[in-house]
């Protein structure tokens, strides 16, 4: 889990790094984003939306870079043997769970009002869906959320069917966005 925490993290990391980066460039200048590459594809559409900035005006992809370096630094710490108390993770758990709410949350946004995708959201979704189904189910077994023998055996059940909901997630965005985007894979 440390190094599976270390790699995904870093991905996703270089996924909102890129994202903040372009971002910055597209507002300083106006240089079209990387991946604005079809009229459904557009990556500078979905940065330009009120909903990339909704906290604090500040743009999501920031939340981002310093969530994700956050995830890999406790992979990191993991890998060189740290232990972390149940308060840890306790918080931990609840970042995750938020940045998945979020994600999903702004994936509806960017299906069904906005109108476009950003190839690197669906990057920064496509790794943390399988981190949060992964982690919980594994957290529980560990016993890191809550020391009751039921939580640890409801996780150690639910851990080798972790992606069965890994794969719903994943086939609801693709059936959402075939639908909302039917002209999409006729190009």
């Amino acid at each position: 889990m440390a190094l599976y925490f270390l790699v995904s993290g870093l991905g996703a990391w270089f996924a909102a790094f890129t994202l903040a980066r372009e971002g910055y460039q597209l507002a300083l200048n106006g240089t079209t984003p990387s991946c604005n590459i079809n009229p459904f594809f557009s990556c500078g559409s979905v940065m330009q939306s009120p909903q990339a900035t909704l906290f604090f005006d500040t743009p999501n992809q920031l939340f981002g870079v310093a969530g994700y370096i956050a995830v890999a630094m406790v992979g990191a710490a993991m890998l060189s043997g740290a232990t972390l108390r149940r308060t840890f993770w306790v918080i931990f758990t609840l970042g995750i769970l938020s940045a998945y709410i979020w994600l999903m949350w702004m994936f509806v946004q960017a299906v069904f009002v906005i109108g476009f995708l950003c190839l690197y959201c669906m990057v920064v979704w496509a790794i943390h869906i399988p981190l949060w189904w992964i982690f919980l189910p594994w957290a529980m077994k560990q016993g890191m959320l809550s020391s009751s023998p039921a939580v640890k055996k409801a996780g150690a059940l639910w851990l080798p069917y972790s992606w069965v909901m890994i794969v719903i997630n994943y086939a609801v965005i693709t059936i959402s966005i075939l639908i909302q985007f039917p002209l999409l894979f006729s190009l």
